[in-house]
Formats: structure tokens, sequence, C-alpha cells
């Protein structure tokens, strides 16, 4: 979600904001610095995420 709010929308560019994000950072959302998710983590995730169910969550 801070990805894409700061304008990092593709498969491939999400995992690079992810790979740059400070450590203080990654901490306080909940990424662990030195296990920071693959791409391909991030693209499952993605994928399998209910469209309806994100919008929902993240509107309220």
């Amino acid at each position: 979600m801070c990805a894409v709010v700061g304008g990092y929308r593709s498969y491939t560019a999400i995992p690079e904001w992810v790979a740059d994000v400070p450590a203080a950072i990654a901490l306080a959302l909940g990424i662990a610095p030195d296990r920071r998710p693959s791409e391909a983590m991030i693209r499952r995730l993605l994928q399998a995420a209910d469209p309806d169910l994100l919008t929902a969550a993240i509107s309220g």
C-alpha cells in the first residue's frame, strides 16, 4: 500500500520500493529489514487478494 501511494505501481516497482525503504520504516511497517519479501512473494500476495475485501479494508 505504501509503495503504491508513493507511485510504485508494477509488480517489479513495488519490490524495488520494499528493498529501498530504510530499515526503521520497514520495522514500523512490520517488515523485518533482513527478510524483505521478494518480487515473487509480492506478486503471489497481490494476485491472491480479494479486490472487494481489499477495497473495503482500505476505504473504511
